[in-house]
């Protein structure tokens, strides 16, 4: 397929690489900054802008690979008739682009994606059609690049990008403080690292409520309240500390 991007950052990359990798043609990159434009468009060999007025109108796809407040603004500028539009976003609505063209679909990477990445495992697409015309042209580009490949309403993509974001973005955020916590008391963050890899490969055998450990599911009142004291200096993570331990302890406690 052909295929105009407009966007171009970690998910533009992606998909670009991903697209013509297996034989897609990205024929134009858009971008506000044209630096970007231009990085992208090299490397994918594509024509690229600045100006949506400049915008391609013989693609067979429009990738809208923008940040989700971006949408907004496309689906009030941009009017592209009958021609397939697709955004990236897990927690927009289909409906955001409806004024774009009356042919529109989703295709969201449930991953966590940096364009400095040339190669990732199978990521998951979750996918929606306005119609059954988007969904047969979305599934043919979606089954080209993924072997995995999900249909999902609006509202179920959502409450996939929550689940994704308690994985992905709270996981890393309590990663940060534990390599924040040990710098500032001159610990080697490092030595964490076999833990931490261990933790998730565990994910390949067993699911996570089955591997729970700690002083919150043994309900040890007497270290909890010594990780608290030296929490003290920490306020984020002292206030963070009882709210995940009491969260552990009434799950656990609840499933026996």
């Amino acid at each position: 397929m052909d295929i105009v991007i407009i966007g171009a950052g970690n998910v533009a990359h992606c998909f670009g690489h991903f697209m013509k990798l297996h034989g897609h043609q990205v024929k134009q990159v858009i971008s506000r900054q044209a630096d970007h434009a231009r990085e992208l468009a090299e490397l994918l060999g594509a024509a690229y802008t600045t100006d949506l007025l400049d915008i391609d109108m013989e693609a067979d796809v429009y990738l809208l690979a923008v940040g989700d407040d971006v949408l907004g603004e496309l689906n009030d500028q941009l009017r592209l008739g009958r021609r397939i539009v697709i955004h990236t976003a897990g927690a927009v609505s289909i409906d955001a682009i409806a004024r774009i063209s009356v042919n529109t679909g989703v295709m969201y990477p449930l991953q966590s994606i940096r364009k400095e990445n040339k190669s990732y495992p199978a990521i998951p697409l979750i996918l929606e059609a306005g119609n059954d015309e988007v969904q047969r042209r979305l599934f043919a580009l979606a089954q080209s690049i993924s072997p995995s490949i999900t249909f999902m309403s609006s509202a179920e993509r959502l409450q996939m990008h929550l689940a994704a974001v308690f994985c992905n973005n709270f996981t890393n955020h309590m990663l940060t403080l534990a390599k924040f916590y040990c710098e500032h008391e001159g610990r080697d963050f490092t030595l964490l690292t076999p833990l931490i890899k261990e933790t998730f490969q565990r994910l390949d055998k067993y699911s996570p409520e089955t591997v729970q450990t700690g002083p919150a599911i043994r309900h040890d009142e007497k270290t909890m309240a010594l990780h608290q004291s030296i929490l003290q200096e920490y306020p984020s993570m002292l206030q963070i500390y009882p709210l995940l331990s009491e969260s552990i302890y009434q799950f656990h406690r609840n499933e026996a």
